[in-house]
């Protein structure tokens, strides 16, 4: 079986389109065009964590035989699914693809769920773990929690000193007053 950990989410099924085997799904990814590039994924349930098994091919691997993307979802078909029955109980699974096959970014920008988990510091002292990244309208927050509460540290370069994922820490130099823990 394999490990969740491993891949990473970029879409969710989240209904049959017509009775051909057709699937709506939404994007989880910030690169909805890596699409027209993926010919395998992963299915996975997140409910009972497990990845589903094609009937095709007795691996984890579902082979993409159509697909056609719009602005906001995914039409998309697997290789040997052809009706509706067939289909019914893909709704809600995550389509997954290997970590190793995820978009490369720039030195310097992250995946944030390659921050989640971090040891975050100010100034040299640990404040706690980065519990999420959160947008609400004015940039990327780091969800902080410390000891005794949550908090909020926004995600600038005039505040971030360093990023190290492989060692899971984040060094910041805030200004006074920013975190009242």
């Amino acid at each position: 079986m394999p490990d969740p950990d491993n891949y990473i989410a970029v879409g969710k099924i989240v209904k049959p389109i017509g009775i051909k085997g057709n699937l709506k799904a939404i994007y989880l990814t910030d690169f909805p065009e890596r699409f027209s590039e993926i010919e395998k994924v992963y299915l996975f349930d997140e409910r009972k964590n497990l990845f589903y098994t094609d009937k095709v091919n007795p691996e984890f691997v579902f082979v993409i035989s159509e697909q056609k993307a719009f602005d906001k979802y995914l039409n998309i078909k697997f290789k040997g699914y052809d009706s509706i029955n067939e289909i019914s109980g893909f709704i809600n699974l995550i389509i997954m693809i290997d970590e190793k096959d995820r978009v490369k970014i720039d030195e310097g920008s992250y995946y944030f769920y390659e921050l989640i988990g971090a040891d975050f510091f100010d100034k040299g002292v640990l404040i706690g773990k980065v519990k999420s990244i959160v947008n609400y309208g004015s940039g990327d927050l780091f969800n902080v929690e410390t000891a005794s509460k949550e908090v909020l540290v926004p995600f600038l370069k005039e505040f971030i000193v360093n990023i190290d994922v492989k060692k899971k820490r984040i060094d910041a130099d805030l200004i006074d007053g920013l975190l009242i823990l």
